[in-house]
């Protein structure tokens, strides 16, 4: 055996030589440049949009957006960040392209390549062209995708691409320096005094600062979370409170970084401000621009009062009487200084500008009379008089006081009026009434000390002190005199909290990811997951006194064998040829199952994007139908499930027809033709949006190898025999659970009304009749269009039921066809009946369907004679083609048309019922649907038996 490989010579230049090994020459060649991809060097706008829209690799993409990112600090001619027709091409290739196929790949935090070239695709967006091109997106695929919901034509609309483009915009909006970033960059690259410079910012400030933005995500938010409630809340952009701190914040941080020519910033600032406080959220956006003051840093206190001088009058207004809003909100109920540190704050806000003084004189004079005049309403009250604690009323008296003592000093003709008011004299009447002495006392106190502010010495109210020793007069008097004091801003730093900033709340896709790359706070979902204990790094540098690094980049080379490590991992696909060549690629075994894996989430996002898809639906098809499991995966069976459903929803029509044929004249085995009809089943019902991805949980079939290890080992087949029957079997689970849960949702109904019948005259019920049936229709969801029902016949009913005489008879005899195996039979049958049942009673074509489902039926009562799975098929089908035809004029066109149908099928469900012994699992199934078939056809009979009359004449039963 050779311990050494050969070597070989390879002449790069014509005087050197290199001498390396095949080995270790193939692997550097892998590792820069792969087989299927060729190496680009990008150096100019134009050869980065080529490389955009030429369906780059991964490595492609993250050489060409890391040229770009590196043109935002260049003042060369192009810049990414800088509008110009070549960068908004690029701008919307990233929007069009790049994001849709590489976005998910670009979240996986566990690979540094993915971490950094996200970071640059963001950096490139993060202008307002960038955000611009995002929106106008946004916007196309909202109406596309509300089209495809209301025009009824089988169409499935998926929210995959309006999720992904919501999670880029909150991932390039996350920066609390986003907009300072903006304006930092419009000073940088353009003078201040130029118009463009102006019109730049005027156009982010219409982009971010009015509602555009926000009602454009809220509505996306809604649209999602019809078709799913797993979004939540939806994203934080598209919630009115938590977009409005999200400004404030920006606008908190660009007010901090003031430079030397802060009156051009404040301009640009003021801009901002003012369009912020039409969005309605006016105390959001103030507690948070303002917060740095409102936590007591007095510093900040020029730069604030800047900002409010530049604003109009009528919005100087707005932004006073929030901050005097969020001040009330603050104040703590232990601390005595925060209320004079809050006229501190208002009064160096305030200053000597004459409109805010005016401003703020009207709210406090404004404020104090409806205040003075509450206390005087409840002060009057005889039940408060009589039954509230004294405690309270001696606290209502002194507010009664300390604001009468302002009200003269304001304004004492305002006050003058309030004691000649019915009220005020109500007031000291009922209390001078009172049984209470206490209640006496201070209806005198008040009294008197009111008419020495008011009334000339020999007109004043004079009564004794002597009279009532309950209060004491000169402390009640006293507060008359109160006059508060100026504090101190820093006061505020111990006595008010940090601002109420909303929780941002995201799409469940993107908050299951983890933070982003760049270091920065992500936002925080509103599911508390884990809490610990941090620590800063400036306390660990204390305590230590040694420098904190950053975690170097992972190597799995420190912990591996360098000879088992894979250095060439392959990636997930991003575009419909990768995943083709993935899965075909059987002998890799990574590749093969990271492109299986990534099937089902690729082509339904896919789906509605593009001709990729269509282009090569009928080559995935028949790759995922021909795909065996001989890596023997513990999930393979659901995975090639949810591709061919993502399939089938992707072109219903197309598909539908290309699996019933795939079902008849494909060389697949049982289990590949049972996962067949699978995929038709819960793909029906997914279109027509009673069941979707809940199925998937719902009817989740064990894998072969888990059922083998919870069984005995002498109960177990021989090896060959066990793979194949649990095979099958696991191919059929999904299908019977959802049958099973089906059936007993169509058989409730008749349970219930048969228990009602039992339970009393009827006469004696109608109260509760009437109750539970405002309650039903309370609960009944609101009418909306069934795509299923436009395409049901052409798709999926008519190919399969037309093609299984076609199929028995090209066998010669029926026992030898595939199809006509009992476990693929009953199987047929109930996704038969399945997807008739998920078209819904509305069909257009349901007297055509019941017509031909019918006679197809009762002709297979001799095989369901012979095999209990195929009477059980049998009875399903037949109680779901009674329950679609049971609404609206259903039955009575069953009487008309079907009369003969009905009765033979009343008479051989009678003769199972009483054949069918119970006792057994699936002898009880069969009783409970021959039960409800046969309450269903007596229901009909009974109702029309006078129209059936004439149809039934010559009819001999038996």
């Amino acid at each position: 055996m050779e311990l050494l490989s050969s070597i070989r010579s390879r002449t790069r230049e014509p005087e050197n030589e290199l001498t390396i090994s095949p080995a270790l020459d193939q692997a550097l060649l892998n590792e820069e440049v792969p087989e299927s991809e060729t190496p680009l060097d990008v150096v100019s706008p134009d050869d980065a949009l080529s490389a955009l829209t030429g369906k780059p690799t991964f490595k492609n993409l993250a050489r060409t957006l890391k040229w770009l990112q590196s043109t935002s600090t260049s003042e060369n001619d192009f810049n990414i960040l800088k509008p110009s027709p070549k960068a908004a091409q690029i701008v919307f290739s990233l929007v069009d392209e790049a994001i849709p196929n590489y976005w998910p790949l670009l979240q996986d935090q566990r690979s540094i390549k993915s971490r950094k070239t996200r970071t640059h695709l963001l950096k490139c967006l993060s202008s307002t062209a960038g955000c611009g091109a995002i929106i106008s997106r946004l916007r196309s695929l909202l109406d596309e995708f509300k089209n495809r919901r209301q025009n009824g034509t089988g169409v499935v609309a998926s929210g995959q691409p309006l999720e992904t483009l919501v999670e880029v915009l909150e991932a390039t909006l996350q920066s609390d320096r986003f907009l300072e970033g903006l304006l930092k960059f419009t000073r940088a690259f353009y003078d201040s005094q130029t118009v463009r410079s102006g019109l730049l910012w005027k156009e982010a400030v219409s982009l971010f600062g009015s509602g555009r933005l926000l009602n454009l995500v809220a509505e996306v938010n809604l649209a999602l979370n019809e078709v799913s409630k797993d979004v939540r809340d939806g994203s934080w952009i598209g919630r009115g409170d938590q977009y409005a701190a999200w400004l404030g914040r920006n606008l908190s941080l660009m007010m901090e970084g003031l430079g030397p020519d802060e009156g051009f910033q404040l301009d640009y600032e003021a801009q901002l401000m003012s369009k912020a406080l039409s969005l309605g959220y006016t105390d959001y956006v103030v507690e948070n621009a303002f917060s740095r003051l409102l936590l007591g840093n007095e510093s900040s206190l020029r730069t604030s009062r800047a900002l409010l001088l530049k604003v109009s009058p009528y919005e100087q207004r707005s932004l006073l009487y929030s901050l005097i809003r969020v001040l009330s909100k603050k104040q703590s109920k232990d601390n005595n200084g925060v209320l004079e540190a809050s006229a501190a704050l208002l009064s160096g806000l305030v200053g000597d500008a004459t409109s805010l003084q005016e401003h703020l004189a009207g709210w406090l004079v404004t404020h104090l009379q409806s205040t003075l005049w509450k206390a005087l309403d409840l002060f009057s009250d005889k039940l408060y008089i009589k039954h509230s604690p004294i405690l309270h009323q001696e606290v209502n008296a002194q507010i009664l006081l300390t604001l009468a003592g302002y009200a003269y000093r304001a304004d004492k003709s305002s006050l003058a009026a309030l004691s000649r008011s019915s009220v005020y004299l109500k007031a000291i009447s009922n209390h001078l009434a009172a049984s209470s002495t206490k209640s006496r006392s201070l209806g005198m106190v008040v009294g008197s000390a009111i008419s020495e502010l008011l009334d000339e010495p020999g007109k004043r109210l004079n009564f004794r002190a002597e009279d009532s020793k309950d209060v004491d007069w000169s402390f009640y008097k006293s507060l008359l005199d109160i006059k508060g004091k100026m504090g101190k801003i820093v006061d505020l730093q111990t006595d008010l909290k940090s601002p109420n900033i909303p929780t941002r709340t995201m799409t469940k896709a993107s908050a299951t990811h983890t933070g982003p790359s760049n270091g920065k706070k992500a936002p925080a979902s509103s599911k508390i997951v884990k809490i610990e204990e941090l620590y800063s790094e400036s306390e660990s540098e204390s305590e230590d006194d040694l420098p904190v690094y950053a975690k170097p980049d992972s190597d799995p080379s420190d912990d591996e064998d360098p000879e088992l490590i894979v250095r060439n991992k392959p990636t997930a696909p991003v575009y419909i040829r990768d995943l083709l060549a993935g899965l075909r690629d059987t002998e890799n075994f990574d590749r093969h199952t990271l492109a299986l894996k990534a099937a089902p989430s690729l082509i339904r996002r896919k789906a509605n994007y593009g001709t990729e898809v269509s282009d090569h639906i009928e080559d995935l098809a028949s790759t995922i139908l021909g795909l065996k499991d001989q890596w023997e995966a513990p999930d393979f069976s659901k995975l090639r499930l949810q591709g061919m459903l993502a399939l089938l929803i992707a072109s219903p029509l197309e598909m539908g027809q290309y699996f019933s044929r795939a079902f008849y004249s494909g060389d697949y085995s049982l289990g590949q033709r049972i996962s067949i009809l699978t995929a038709i089943g819960l793909g029906a019902r997914e279109i027509a949006g009673a069941g979707g991805k809940d199925d998937i949980a719902i009817t989740g079939a064990p894998s072969p190898s888990s059922e083998a290890s919870a069984s005995f080992p002498s109960k177990r087949l021989p090896e060959k025999a066990h793979a194949h029957y649990a095979a099958v079997e696991a191919a059929a689970a999904p299908m019977n659970a959802l049958t099973t849960q089906l059936s007993r949702t169509m058989i409730a109904p008749l349970a219930a009304s048969a228990a009602d019948q039992l339970s009393g005259p009827s006469v004696l019920k109608v109260r509760g009749t009437f109750s539970s049936r405002m309650e039903v229709e309370a609960r009944r969801p609101a009418p909306r269009a069934n795509p299923l029902s436009a395409i049901i016949g052409e798709a999926f009913f008519y190919p399969l039921i037309g093609r299984w005489a076609i199929q028995i008879q090209s066998f010669g005899s029926s026992n030898n066809a595939p199809q006509a195996s009992p476990t693929v039979l009953a199987h047929l049958l109930k996704t038969l009946g399945m997807v008739l049942h998920a078209s819904g009673p509305f069909t257009p074509s349901l007297p055509s369907l019941t017509r031909e489902f019918w006679g197809f039926l009762l002709g297979l009562r001799g095989r369901a004679g012979d095999d209990r799975a195929v009477l059980e098929g049998v009875l399903f089908a037949l109680l779901a083609l009674m329950d679609v035809n049971a609404e609206g004029e259903g039955q009575r066109r069953v009487a008309e048309s079907h009369a003969r149908e009905l009765l033979e099928t009343q008479e051989w469900v009678g003769g199972v019922l009483d054949a069918v012994r119970g006792g057994e699992e699936e002898g009880e199934r069969c009783r409970m649907l021959a039960a409800g078939v046969l309450v269903r056809c007596r229901e009909v009979v009974e109702r029309f038996q006078r129209l059936m009359v004439g149809e039934m004449v010559g009819f001999m039963p038996g």
